[in-house]
């Protein structure tokens, strides 16, 4: 009896290494897969764009115009925010469009935008005060008081 208790003692453990190792060793075979060989790079047609160099210039009262430093060769995006991070506008610019775009956000309350361009490698980022330098801002009513 006592030589039975230290059998089953010993073949339970016995018999749970070997299906630890089988498992194992399956895994191993199962890891082994013949792939093909990669002979051939390819790079996405976008890659090389070129970097995007533009400007803003206001032109009034919450209009501005976009003006590229050379003509865009590819689809380029336009993204407008307004200064809450709110996206206004998202616009595509295509080579037939000329280097540059006015834009005409007079029926927003924002004068200050955030102008993203960009292609598939570059995007910059600027912003603008969409109101004329050095006029008066007559929407702001200011009280004195007299004391």
């Amino acid at each position: 009896m006592y030589e039975e208790k230290i059998t089953l003692k010993l073949t339970f453990p016995i018999i749970l290494l070997a299906l630890i190792l089988l498992t194992g060793l399956f895994s191993v075979l199962a890891q082994n897969v013949i792939r093909p060989i990669e002979t051939e790079i390819s790079f996405p047609k976008d890659l090389n764009s070129p970097d995007v160099n533009f400007d803003l210039q206001s032109l009034g009262n919450k209009k501005f115009k976009l003006v590229l430093e050379k003509p865009n060769q590819t689809l380029t995006n336009v993204k407008i925010y307004d200064i809450l991070g709110n996206l206004i506008l998202h616009d595509k610019l295509k080579p037939t469009d000329g280097i540059q775009k006015n834009y005409d956000f007079t029926h927003l309350n924002s004068k200050l935008f955030v102008v993203e361009v960009g292609n598939a490698k570059y995007n910059k980022t600027k912003s603008i005060y969409a109101n004329p330098q050095g006029s008066i801002d007559r929407s702001v009513t200011t009280t004195t008081t007299d004391e």
